[in-house]
């Protein structure tokens, strides 16, 4: 047989050992993604999050739950019926409901975590993380970053908590979009020494001090919020570069303070003018 038929045959069958091993190692990999159920498979969140592979789904039933949820290891992470069915309570308040830790690629949503003095949802030196259609009340943060970049935040409502609604120190180029931080005893959106953070249509009303701070933090995109009923409004201190865009700030407490008691003012004058024509012309 000419060498260049043995050649080509050689070729030809390394070329499809290659493949056939690509095809096997894709196949097991799939094999290895479960969708784990709590409380079916497993009684308590943890559990099921400890026995899970990397790339695991797991799906918690309706139900109320207790403990801290710690995240080391890419998964999908979701409820069956949505925050307002499926609510976490810290067993230990000194930590966060959900804690993320030193991972990439985790999603969390449709949970209500309560009770933290730390944290609802925190996440701390994660990437790429998706946070989303959850509720974070009653804790000293709703939804706190820490050194981590590159996730995204939707469609959460982190309302009453004692701090702020959401937290972010030390973390970049994040997504934060159609979010609520409502009625919160600090601050609505606090970005604490961060930078090129997109923080786009969010609500941020009647929190007791700012809607939206910049605090340290450069070259954010702040557009399209609503930021109404607060203290003040948008405050940036510290910070560079940083584009503020359409957004909706009236009728914050010290923008309509000053009208009202001008107006007040007014009235009273009017008031006592009447009342001494009354008296002096009797």
């Amino acid at each position: 047989m000419p060498i260049r038929i043995i050649v080509a045959e050689m070729f030809r069958r390394v070329s499809t050992a290659l493949i056939c091993g690509v095809l096997l190692i894709s196949w097991a990999h799939e094999l290895k993604a479960a969708t784990i159920y709590v409380s079916d498979d497993f009684k308590t969140i943890q559990d099921a999050v400890d026995n899970s592979h990397a790339g695991d789904s797991i799906v918690v039933r309706e139900g109320e739950y207790h403990g801290n949820i710690v995240i080391t290891k890419p998964l999908i992470l979701k409820s069956e019926r949505g925050p307002e069915k499926t609510i976490v309570h810290a067993a230990d308040s000194s930590e966060p409901v959900f804690r993320i830790s030193d991972v990439k690629d985790v999603v969390i949503s449709g949970f209500t975590s309560t009770d933290s003095s730390v944290a609802g949802i925190y996440l701390n030196n994660s990437v790429n993380i998706e946070i989303s259609d959850n509720k974070a009340v009653n804790n000293r943060n709703g939804i706190a970053l820490i050194s981590s970049n590159s996730n995204k935040l939707t469609n959460n409502k982190s309302n009453l908590n004692k701090l702020s609604g959401i937290y972010l120190e030390s973390s970049n180029n994040n997504e934060l979009e159609r979010n609520e931080t409502n009625s919160n005893r600090e601050k609505g959106i606090f970005l604490n020494s961060s930078n090129n953070n997109n923080i786009v249509s969010n609500v941020s009303n009647r929190n007791e001090w700012n809607g939206i701070t910049l605090w340290v933090s450069n070259n954010n995109r702040v557009e399209k919020n609503e930021v109404m009923r607060n203290t003040y409004s948008i405050i940036v201190s510290g910070s560079m570069g940083n584009i503020l865009n359409d957004n909706y700030t009236w009728t914050n407490l010290y923008i309509i303070l000053p009208i009202l008691l001008l107006y007040t003012g007014v009235v009273l004058f009017f008031i006592q003018r009447k009342i001494y024509s009354l008296i002096y012309s009797g």
